[in-house]
């Protein structure tokens, strides 16, 4: 189908709900040769093709405002691939910013010196998730394959904070089998770190950009896998009553609570409801717009204005395909969890 026809089919209904998440993958490559992220290796999915003008984006945004009820409370995640290879995304920021955006940068921090936090400070950025594992920088290192990442990490925050007070910065910590002796020391860091507003967690995926097997966890990729149930339990559990006490977790707790049954029993879905994913919004470094990677494209925002794409039959029909989805997906888990009705019991230690 293309792009052409998709708007000759575009159907407006009044049952199609607003967006709730959205992420530009503005980049696909990025320097580190990361153990959980083969970024590094052309995109498997994504073809390569002529970078998408400024121009485009600035259009895409501009068009995502039109279905946003509210744009000042949504967020605009700027990902990739390492985000700020890009010479010209701090001036995407720029203009997300001033149509009213939260705007969010997700990276490594191995490009941000004090030329860079200064311009990251006057693009109007509202967050940046900086990505640490560990505060032994062998550790971190080792997983990032890049010598030197932890300690470039440390170097960002002091730069960033240098030149902007109001950016908030978060650390970015994945639950591995390799450090989960780390997460402790790196909360209680960030928890007395003034310059840091928050740590992040996310679950342990299958690599980035690695063709999808469904028991990934037990093979080719098991060495990223937290091995012992007990141990991956108790220290979620720990992470909640650290949250319940008011340390700087962001987690929501029903998401802790599925990364727990995730953990125990990653065959199994976690949510007991249909996925939220039909009412996120993915572009792809080529323009390609996605709701859900891992569904068929629906339009690319050099030809297509978002607005459009999301009324039309083809993201209709990729919306009911979501909705019989059971994978436990990075997107689902990591990106956009949403609450479920599980029983809330925050100081439990099951």
């Amino acid at each position: 189908m293309t792009p052409g026809t998709l708007l000759k089919e575009k159907q407006h209904t009044t049952q199609t709900v607003s967006p709730s998440f959205c992420c530009f993958g503005i980049v696909d490559e990025c320097m580190f040769r990361c153990k959980m992220c083969f970024k590094w290796q052309e995109d498997r999915l994504v073809k390569k093709g002529e970078v998408v003008p400024f121009d485009a984006w600035k259009r895409a945004i501009i068009s995502l405002k039109r279905i946003v009820p509210k744009p000042n409370e949504f967020v605009i995640n700027f990902g990739g691939g390492e985000a700020l290879l890009r010479d010209d995304i701090l001036d995407l920021v720029r203009c997300a910013s001033e149509e009213g955006f939260i705007t969010n940068i997700a990276s490594n921090g191995w490009l941000i010196n004090d030329h860079m936090a200064q311009r990251i400070a006057q693009s109007g950025l509202r967050t940046i998730n900086l990505s640490l594992d560990s505060l032994r920088e062998n550790v971190h290192d080792e997983m990032r394959g890049q010598k030197g990442a932890a300690k470039q990490v440390f170097s960002a925050i002091d730069c960033l904070r240098r030149y902007s007070r109001r950016l908030e910065i978060g650390i970015c910590t994945v639950l591995y089998d390799s450090n989960m002796n780390d997460i402790l020391p790196l909360i209680k860091w960030v928890q007395k770190n003034e310059k840091v507003n928050w740590i992040v967690f996310m679950a342990a995926m299958q690599p980035n950009n690695t063709p999808v097997e469904e028991k990934w966890y037990e093979e080719k990729f098991s060495s990223l896998w937290p091995q012992r149930k007990r141990k991956i339990t108790r220290l979620i559990n720990y992470i909640k009553w650290l949250k319940w006490w008011g340390w700087k977790i962001q987690n929501p707790y029903h998401q802790l609570d599925a990364f727990k049954r995730y953990f125990s029993h990653p065959e199994q879905f976690v949510k007991n409801r249909p996925c939220n994913m039909d009412r996120a919004v993915h572009i792809s470094a080529t323009g390609d717009i996605f709701l859900c990677f891992r569904w068929q494209r629906i339009g690319n925002i050099t030809t297509d204005a978002i607005k459009d794409v999301w009324h039309s039959q083809a993201a209709e029909k990729v919306r009911g395909d979501i909705r019989q989805c059971q994978d436990n997906c990075h997107f689902l888990l990591n990106c956009f969890f949403e609450k479920e009705t599980f029983p809330f019991l925050p100081m439990n230690t099951n």
